[in-house]
């Protein structure tokens, strides 16, 4: 039964990715492959695909804040973004385009999950807020039930960094989409915890420059996540055709020297 339920789980979860393109290398189908061994290629990837498509990505940052003002086209918007910075992350030249067409197609999947996000964090609060004050003979349940849902509210709060990556993939069913996000990050915790850290910390240098949270924040951390996902999803692909691209082999010194790194590819 186990085995079965495992075999189970793995089909759902290569349902999740989609078709790549870019340069190749014989494929390396290792389920077993550490979180750092899929975190490093996905930070440093992101960070060149951000740095190749600045002008675009600050433009589509500055229109997701604005977008982001109405909250009712929040959610829209921020698939929008992330539809964009799939395109980036898949090695593509989009346009601004591509941020409005996700805007559009993804407008009430978003919306729908949107408020199982209120309601679910709110279920949550309003249950450690409960637990966390009994009081009597009931104190220690309490705490206990209490650390439980913090524990819950984690897990669920990790799981959006499958969420939205798998939302502007195409899956429309609200269901399938929490069903992905959860397997995904059960079965990749580490990489999650990790791709979440990453995530966190680029906010928060963005949020130090100051410039850096209305300018880039929110389309880097798109562009940081969707990479993230489509590296590690290719775990899971069984097909030759879904091999890996071949590895970012830029450095920092192409920052203050680019036109070097063309000769590095030669």
């Amino acid at each position: 039964m186990l085995a079965g339920s495992r075999n189970e789980q793995q089909s759902t979860l290569r349902t999740a990715g989609g078709q790549g393109g870019g340069k190749r290398r014989p494929p390396v189908h290792d389920r077993r492959a550490r979180a750092a061994d899929l975190l490093r290629p996905a930070f440093k990837r992101s960070i060149w695909s951000t740095y190749d498509h600045i002008g675009l990505l600050v433009l589509a940052n500055l229109l997701w804040v604005v977008l982001c003002l109405p909250v009712v086209t929040a959610p829209a918007a921020t698939a929008g973004l992330f539809h964009l910075a799939r395109e980036v992350a898949r090695g593509k030249n989009p346009s601004l385009r591509a941020f409005f067409v996700g805007f559009r197609t993804r407008f009430l999947p978003a919306f729908k999950l949107a408020l199982v996000d209120l309601a679910a964090l709110l279920v949550l609060w309003v249950n450690i807020d409960f637990y966390s004050h009994m009081r009597s003979g009931a104190v220690i349940p309490g705490m206990i039930l209490a650390a439980a849902m913090v524990w819950v509210a984690a897990f669920f709060l990790l799981m959006h960094a499958h969420l939205y990556p798998l939302l502007v993939g195409g899956e429309s069913s609200l269901r399938q989409l929490l069903r992905k996000a959860a397997l995904l990050t059960l079965d990749n915790l580490a990489f999650t915890i990790g791709i979440a850290f990453q995530a966190l910390s680029l906010s928060v240098l963005c949020v130090v420059t100051g410039a850096g949270l209305v300018l880039i924040n929110g389309s880097a951390v798109a562009v940081l996540l969707t990479t993230g996902h489509w590296e590690l999803l290719r775990k899971y692909s069984d097909d030759p055709e879904k091999s890996p691209e071949l590895p970012e082999t830029r450095t920092l010194r192409s920052l203050w020297r680019p036109w070097e790194s063309g000769k590095d590819d030669q």
